[in-house]
């Protein structure tokens, strides 16, 4: 027999068959014709961005210019077909430069293979276990930090090629004293304005023109009009290396295990703070932080087939694809097919590129990275959040980028330790509680019994923690103390380890006076943890009473119950129990 049960069985899309079905959907938006042009010449514009970041980041870790550039084409298809954020562009990263010279240096090229596929194989893992999800709980002065160290770090590299200095002056970090005036290539100072130029004027005049590719074409021509020789992108290889999988049987497991470990870390966190960031600038849908965490691992096994590099979200190149008017994946796999044209159509065309126009571009997008506006809000609304905002970005360009993001982040913690600090403990008012006690006001029995009442109802607000449990510790110091205690905890979050140390050394004190305690209106969580701590038998009644009233109705007293309550307005009432409060404050 069947029975209709009314109730709609219709199966719930599991959380990988919604992404697959969103990333359909995005597939769909690529040709959509208002936007094709737009992201067309979006795309063509980053890639002339990544390309010198492409080839300078391979060479700053030690591996051929070429690996870099087929790295970065590579990798951004895969990343801009799959990945969880529809505008971020995938490559070669600076945030992962240090480390993958230093597995180089030890391990060789087969070792930087093996710990590039380890990397992936990792943040596919990270990715199915959901990890992605806690990277929405840094504060946006953490991630206005990390932008902000990304936009000094471009500076800090590019400067010197604006100015046309020799390579081995590569940061204006490391310039010698003054001596570096003397190399300063003036022509290619000019060369640097002109692109700075166009890249901002031009998309003023109107939104489409692609101001940074037209400073560059320019470029080009004034340096073959004039003859005049500058730094420019040099020779650089066609060839693509034949897929295969690393040599794992070249080198011992265990020492590059803990390296690949530190390496998928580093790389998921720059690229999900990435995703973060472009979704705060953009107006499209908030990326998936577990497709993107998959979209990544695919990246980084391919390049470790291919004979690549670490990959990660690159918040340069994606931030300049986003100002250029990128709103589709089309952008990003326009900017990689690109690289890829460039590499084998218009490899002449590319070895001309001067550096310094490059750097023009990139030095545009690195001011604009850093969010002025939102710095003087945080100055105006919390100085202590400006502060985190500043010490983030200068931890990171002292030291690394997951460095400065976990010390923005423990400050960040301090911060909210020290706004929850305080437990307000008043007594309870009949206006406080409408409706429950003017029944007890009715009372016959009310009446003043002295100066210490025989009841007393403690209302306690704000989280029990480690930060603030010193307070509740001072409830029984330096006050005579009632014959019942009644503790309100319908303001109490949350109840950690220490609060509920505090709470047992004061229940504690409170049996040695002769006091006894009952519980009210505790959350399910709180009184969960204080029943799991075997703190919750310590109180009368080894329970938590649903409703202020119900715990006074419980006390065999009728005349302690009611004489809490009985100062009128403009009366004397009860002493606090905190020292620092003033008798009759509520």
């Amino acid at each position: 027999m069947n029975h209709s049960s009314g109730i709609s069985t219709t199966p719930q899309p599991s959380l990988w068959g919604s992404m697959w079905a969103e990333t359909v959907t995005s597939w769909k938006e690529m040709v959509a014709p208002r936007s094709v042009v737009d992201n067309l010449l979006s795309g063509l514009t980053v890639a002339f961005v990544a390309l010198p970041l492409n080839l300078a980041l391979a060479l700053a870790c030690g591996l051929p210019a070429s690996a870099g550039l087929i790295t970065g084409a590579v990798t951004g298809v895969i990343a801009a077909l799959f990945g969880g954020s529809r505008l971020q562009v995938t490559g070669p990263e600076v945030a992962l430069v240090p480390l993958t010279f230093e597995i180089l240096q030890r391990h060789g090229p087969h070792g930087l293979l093996c710990a590039t596929f380890l990397c992936g194989v990792l943040q596919m893992l990270m990715g199915v276990a959901r990890v992605g999800r806690l990277i929405h709980m840094i504060p946006v002065s953490v991630i206005g930090g990390f932008m902000a160290a990304v936009g000094l770090l471009v500076f800090n590299s590019q400067l010197p090629r604006l100015l046309g200095l020799p390579a081995e002056m590569r940061l204006v970090s490391s310039l010698p004293g003054t001596g570096w005036l003397a190399h300063v290539d003036l022509f290619a100072v000019g060369v640097g304005a002109l692109v700075v130029a166009a890249t901002v004027l031009l998309p003023k005049l109107h939104r489409r023109l692609p101001g940074g590719l037209i400073g560059l074409g320019a470029a080009v021509l004034a340096v073959s009009a004039l003859g005049i020789g500058t730094a420019s992108v040099g020779p650089i290889s066609a060839s693509f290396p034949a897929p295969a999988l690393p040599e794992f049987h070249r080198l011992e497991f265990i020492a590059i295990f803990p390296e690949a470990i530190a390496l998928a870390l580093l790389a998921s966190i720059d690229s999900l703070l990435s995703a973060v960031a472009i979704d705060a600038q953009s107006n499209t849908k908030r990326h998936s932080s577990e497709q993107e965490l998959m979209a990544q691992g695919v990246a980084n096994v391919v390049s470790s087939m291919i004979g690549g590099m670490p990959v990660a979200g690159a918040i340069v190149r994606s931030s300049a694809a986003l100002q250029c008017g990128a709103s589709t994946r089309l952008a990003a796999l326009t900017q990689s097919v690109t690289l890829l044209g460039l590499l084998y159509l218009a490899r002449p065309f590319v070895e001309r590129l001067p550096l310094a126009g490059l750097a023009g571009i990139l030095l545009v997008v690195g001011y604009r990275l850093i969010n002025w506006q939102q710095a003087r809000l945080m100055w105006r609304v919390s100085r202590f959040e400006a502060f985190v905002f500043v010490a983030t970005a200068a931890s990171i360009v002292v030291t690394d980028f997951v460095g400065g993001v976990l010390m923005g982040l423990v400050l960040s913690l301090v911060h909210f330790a020290h706004l929850q600090r305080k437990v307000d403990v008043s007594l309870v008012t009949p206006t406080d509680e409408p409706a429950e006690m003017p029944r007890l006001l009715e009372l016959p029995a009310r009446r003043s019994l002295g100066p210490t009442p025989p009841v007393a109802v403690v209302r306690v607000e704000g989280p029990i923690f480690f930060a603030s449990h010193t307070e509740l510790r001072s409830l029984a110091e330096g006050r005579p103390l009632p014959r019942h205690l009644v503790f309100d905890l319908a303001g109490v979050p949350l109840i950690d380890c220490t609060g509920i140390e505090a709470f047992r050394a004061l229940l504690a004190r409170l049996r040695e006076q002769g006091t006894r305690a009952l519980l009210s209106r505790a959350s399910q969580g709180v009184a969960e943890r204080l029943q799991e701590a075997g703190l919750l038998q310590a109180f009368t009644g080894g329970r938590v009473f649903p409703t202020v009233a119900e715990a006074l109705e419980s006390l065999d007293e009728p005349a302690a119950r009611a004489s809490v309550f009985a100062a009128r307005r403009g009366q004397p009432s009860s002493p606090l129990l905190r020292p620092e409060a003033p008798a009759g404050a509520s």
